[in-house]
């Protein structure tokens, strides 16, 4: 059986991030797998208190689930979902199914600074730990929207070996739809500006995992909340799966020039 895209689910603003992997899901020809980890954020932010309450949690997330699965059928009516509840939290759920994945999918909370500083925890604690590129989309990002014939698939370089994979996975992208493949080479006190400004328009904005401005100046969560577009993490290097044969390999390539 190939890999599913899977969705971290869980949270209000789910929808929008559940409609964009069922259509990817859909144009890759894979299976659509929705997991929820019950533990949920800890923070001082209105109604998460009551959220906590494990028992609360258990008891209504089969009912998020069966939503969410819901709206992707809604999307794509002959898609295959499958829908999980496990303990643990985000990170370290999605970590394990990153390992039988093909994508993983999650959305931006858009619940202030102590929601940006545990998306930032979810994105360093997947991006680097994974062996599938990570989607985050945003919360103010809606699917349905037209893009038209020439929003492109942006793709940001700072010139490290770490841009490979994320070369290669924006260069297949835009071959599969059609569209424009854009680079914009950064300065890494500048990547917030330089990618933000080109990511108004563009159908998706990919950076590679191991880019200066990634482990060394933390800037990549504040791109990732604050992208007009969905923002795709890839791992350094291209990653080629047959799920018949066991565990992931990752093999070198050719440079993406």
């Amino acid at each position: 059986m190939s890999a599913p895209v899977v969705v971290g689910v869980g949270g209000q603003h789910d929808d929008r991030t559940v409609r964009w992997a069922a259509v990817e899901a859909r144009d890759l020809g894979l299976r659509l797998r929705l997991v929820h980890a019950l533990i949920p954020p800890v923070g001082r932010r209105p109604g998460w208190t009551a959220a906590a309450d494990p028992r609360r949690r258990r008891r209504v997330a089969p009912d998020e689930l069966d939503a969410a699965a819901a709206t992707a059928r809604e999307v794509v009516p002959e898609l295959e979902v499958e829908t999980a509840v496990i303990g643990g939290g985000a990170a370290q759920v999605l970590r394990e199914e990153a390992a039988h994945a093909a994508l993983v999918v999650v959305g931006s909370d858009g619940l202030g600074r102590v929601g940006d500083l545990l998306l930032g925890g979810v994105v360093r604690g997947l991006a680097g730990h994974v062996d599938v590129p990570l989607v985050v989309v945003p919360v103010g990002y809606d699917p349905s929207a037209p893009r038209g014939d020439h929003a492109p698939v942006l793709v940001g370089d700072d010139g490290t070996p770490g841009c490979e994979g994320a070369w290669r996975f924006a260069a297949d992208r835009a071959q599969r739809r059609g569209a424009p493949l854009v680079a914009v080479r950064v300065a890494s006190d500048h990547v917030d500006r330089a990618l933000l400004d080109r990511a108004r328009g563009a159908e998706v904005l990919v950076l590679g995992v191991a880019d200066a401005w990634f482990h060394h100046h933390h800037t990549t969560p504040g791109v990732v909340r604050s992208s007009a577009c969905p923002v795709v993490v890839v791992p350094p290097l291209p990653v080629h799966r047959d799920p018949a044969e066991g565990p992931p390999v990752t093999t070198a390539s050719p440079s993406a020039g």
